[in-house]
Order: structure tokens, then C-alpha cells, then sequence
């Protein structure tokens, strides 16, 4: 079973714990994505609350995590806060690889959406890490732009619209 928490700050070693693990299994297959600052306390907190993660728990087991927030004005300079909510750092802990927890994170995001009447989800990703592009393609997201980051970083940009229906 699936169930879907908002972090608090007594959660903050499950965020790293989740987000370490998938950066070690992506260094460890050649395909590095996050610096140690990416994942550590030290590092999140310059742009995100505890709250701001959502844990997703596989039987009860800290099993995935995103963040989502109201406001991106580093990937997102033209969306005016408020306007759309955007996920980050979304990771699966290697025992619960492909068992639909990426896809339940996404769909609490749209829910997170509509909830707050917001009528767009957008997204970020390395634009060569095909497996990340066809998982957003399968949920419904829409590439709405590509463009090099720092002249070194393809990224892709990815928004989904929120309907009645996920």
C-alpha cells in the first residue's frame, strides 16, 4: 500500500535518506544527477522547508520523496508565484524501484494542484535521462522546451495541465 505524507521537520533524515540513496544507485550505474549538497539538509534548505516534501511510504516504509513548491524563479523566471505548483528532487529508494511510486508522488502533486485551484504542474529534468522523460510523458506531461543550463546542463522543461481528471 501506498500512502502519501507531507515531511515535517522530524522527517528531514528520511528526505536525505531517500534522496542519498537514489544519487548513490545513479552514480553507481554512471548517470550522476546530485552533488552531495543536493541531497543533504545543508544543501535543500537553501531553497526548501521540510514541508515542502512529500514522503511516499510503501507499507509503511519511507519508500520515495519529491518536493513541490509554489514558486521557482531559478528554472521558472516567467511564472508568476502562485500561478502553477513545481516538483523537484523526486526519488524512488532502490527496494521500491517500478512499483508505481513516482507515478502516485506525480499524481499527489496534481491533486496538491487542484486542491489549491492551481491549473498548472511543472517540471524540470536532465533532458538526456530518457527513462525520467518517458515517465513524465506517460503521466501526462507536455516538453514545452529544452535549453542548456550553465552552457553545460541540457534540461527539459515539462507542464502539465490541470482538468477535472488526472
Amino acid at each position: 500500500m501506498i500512502e502519501i505524507i507531507t515531511a515535517s521537520e522530524k522527517d528531514i533524515p528520511v528526505v536525505e535518506d531517500i534522496l542519498g540513496d537514489a544519487a548513490g544507485w545513479l552514480d553507481s550505474v554512471g548517470k550522476h544527477l546530485w552533488s552531495k549538497e543536493h541531497v543533504s539538509w545543508a544543501g535543500l534548505s537553501k531553497n526548501f522547508t521540510a514541508s515542502d516534501f512529500q514522503i511516499a511510504l510503501l507499507d509503511g516504509q519511507p519508500a520515495a520523496c519529491m518536493a513541490v513548491v509554489d514558486y521557482d524563479p531559478f528554472f521558472w523566471p516567467d511564472i508568476p508565484k502562485g500561478q502553477s505548483l513545481f516538483v523537484h528532487r523526486l526519488a524512488v529508494k532502490r527496494f521500491a524501484a517500478s512499483k508505481g511510486l513516482s507515478t502516485a508522488l506525480l499524481d499527489h502533486a496534481k491533486q496538491m494542484c487542484r486542491k489549491r485551484g492551481i491549473s498548472e504542474l511543472r517540471l524540470d529534468c536532465i533532458a538526456t535521462i530518457q527513462k525520467l522523460r518517458d515517465l513524465y510523458d506517460r503521466n501526462g506531461f507536455v516538453c514545452v522546451g529544452e535549453k542548456q543550463l550553465f552552457g553545460k546542463f541540457p534540461t527539459a522543461f515539462y507542464l502539465f495541465e490541470i482538468t477535472g481528471k488526472t
